[in-house]
């Protein structure tokens, strides 16, 4: 092998490299940059919390409703009138 060749396989191994180590420092840059838009655990808590305040409110009102359609919907058997009345086709 004359040195020519050693030079160019040396070059190719080089571009090779520049090329891989090009690639790891592009990923790893998006790494960084996907990383930043998570939320930091702290602001998390203070908003599942507002969020887990909501739903026991939510769920208070949904009982309270579900006992007043029960009571409705009784009332309608006994009286034997349908709740919704189909209109004629």
């Amino acid at each position: 092998m004359t040195e020519g060749w050693a030079i160019a396989m040396l070059s190719g191994a080089l571009v090779v490299m520049t090329g891989v180590l090009g690639w790891v420092a592009a990923e790893i840059r998006l790494l960084h940059k996907s990383l930043t838009q998570y939320v930091l655990k702290a602001d998390c808590m203070g908003n599942m919390l507002a969020h887990a305040a909501r739903i026991e409110k939510m769920e208070g009102r949904v009982s309270e409703n579900s006992e007043k359609l029960a009571a409705i919907e009784q009332y309608h058997k006994m009286i034997h009138v349908p709740i919704i009345k189909r209109p004629p086709i």
